[in-house]
């Protein structure tokens, strides 16, 4: 099943119809969908699509030459099965791109380029010097993206200023990802959001069952679940230490948001994690946060922003007995759903987050914000603590939401609240207030909401 993508493959399709030589550059965390977004792309165009491996350079260059010939085929073909070296492979390609558009993608780049360190320096030369009169659309793809951002896109690489266009591909919105569970209640189709967040293979996991209750049993609290062991199989690939990034993840999931709490729950001094929380935060597992429109860094918090080691780090530690004992319908009553309302809270605030930004992107709320985030401090008169679950600013205008995640309706009581809490950023902006609620309002608060510039949502309604 394919859902959404539709501005990537917008931005595909207009370097396709261009057709002169294009070269696009595709990159993104693992699991985020560029593979399957690559073959919806090249649905009917004629392709060589080759996926890199880890292997030897002759291995690399033998599967890439296969994968030409069999698109490729001609009469002095029928004479050889591989190339004697890349050169002649792309030259061989360049033939048949004279008059024709030809797509070559080479996904998995990375794994490629370390098969043969000389190949993105033989791409420049290609580039450069044969390919630039030719039809060819070389698509270069990879998920690792230090790999990408430096040896690719990087000023140092040798292809550095050849793209003619790259995107990062980014994990589905809630709305994208609600698409795989046609048949779910809007309620359980939120759920699911936030365990399997925005990557399609996990909610392709998901949408094989009847319902949530069914999809977390089966994924994660079952021995053969794909994604019981998902984060572990996941860190053992990407990091050395696998066991202190496991600990950090789990301090930030329990609650400790500090870079010296959590330094003091692995036992390692705050200057010892730095590096570590840097490169979760470079693999978008982790995301660093300041209060909406705060410079002080000494405010820095983080939080698990992968919705599945969200779910994962919160929950799974304290299940993995049970499941061993394949004892999944205890860990899911016992455990899981008596937490599931108030883990979601958080999650509700992220996807109406994405409402707003959605809204004002196709024109239904206006102004057209410029800054997003969240807002927490003190309130200076009672010397409080205060949060703003959603802000939104321009220069003379300022949106601040609530988001309750309840069953109860919400009441007048949450926007007096909320009108008190804006006034704490509001610096003489015009102030919208928008309320969030998993049921419904009260029908007092319905009253007072056009005479004070408050907009009411209700779950249902976001999907």
């Amino acid at each position: 099943m394919f859902y959404g993508r539709e501005r990537e493959l917008a931005e595909l399709e207009k370097q396709y119809g261009m057709e002169d030589f294009r070269f696009f550059v595709l990159y993104g965390r693992r699991r985020v969908g560029k593979t399957r977004l690559l073959q919806e792309f090249c649905k009917g165009k004629r392709t060589v699509f080759h996926v890199g491996m880890q292997q030897t350079g002759d291995a690399a260059l033998l599967s890439f030459s296969k994968d030409v010939l069999s698109v490729l085929p001609s009469g002095d073909a029928a004479f050889f099965d591989r190339f004697r070296s890349w050169e002649d492979a792309f030259r061989y390609v360049a033939k048949f791109a004279k008059n024709e558009r030809i797509v070559l993608v080479m996904d998995e780049y990375p794994y490629i380029a370390q098969a043969d360190p000389s190949l993105s320096s033989l791409l420049q030369k290609m580039i450069d010097h044969e390919w630039k009169d030719t039809k060819i659309y070389l698509v270069l793809c990879g998920s690792s993206m230090s790999f990408m951002e430096n040896q690719v896109l990087g000023y140092q690489s040798p292809l550095y200023g050849r793209r003619t266009a790259q995107l990062k591909v980014r994990p589905m919105d809630y709305a994208d990802a609600a698409r795989f569970f046609s048949r779910w209640t809007p309620a359980e189709r939120m759920y699911a959001y936030g365990v399997c967040g925005g990557i399609p293979k996990y909610l392709e996991y998901f949408a094989e069952y009847p319902g949530f209750e069914a999809a977390v049993k089966g994924e994660f609290l079952s021995l053969s679940g794909h994604l019981a062991e998902e984060p572990m199989n996941l860190m053992q690939q990407e990091m050395r230490e696998p066991a202190l990034y496991n600990g950090i993840l789990e301090a930030i999931a329990s609650g400790k948001t500090k870079q010296n709490e959590i330094a003091a729950k692995v036992g390692k001094q705050s200057k010892d994690i730095t590096a570590y929380l840097k490169a979760l935060s470079d693999l978008e597992i982790i995301e660093k946060l300041l209060p909406f429109e705060e410079k002080n860094v000494k405010k820095t918090t983080y939080e698990v922003s992968d919705q599945m080691y969200r779910f994962w780090f919160r929950f799974m530690p304290r299940c993995m007995s049970l499941i061993g004992m394949d004892m999944g319908d205890t860990a899911w009553k016992n455990v899981i759903l008596p937490e599931l309302d108030a883990y979601f809270g958080h999650i509700f605030e992220t996807i109406s987050m994405q409402y707003v930004m959605n809204q004002v992107r196709t024109g239904k709320i206006s102004p057209a914000y410029l800054a997003y985030g969240r807002w927490w401090g003190t309130d200076p008169k009672t010397r409080t603590a205060e949060e703003i679950d959603l802000a939104a600013s321009t220069h003379d205008d300022l949106l601040v939401g609530e988001c309750k995640w309840q069953k109860a309706k919400v009441g007048c009581d949450v926007l007096d609240q909320l009108q008190k809490r804006g006034e704490l950023i509001s610096r003489g902006r015009n102030i919208r207030y928008i309320l969030f609620s998993k049921s419904d309002f009260t029908a007092d608060l319905y009253r007072r909401a056009e005479a004070e510039n408050a907009t009411l949502v209700r779950a249902s309604d976001m999907l």
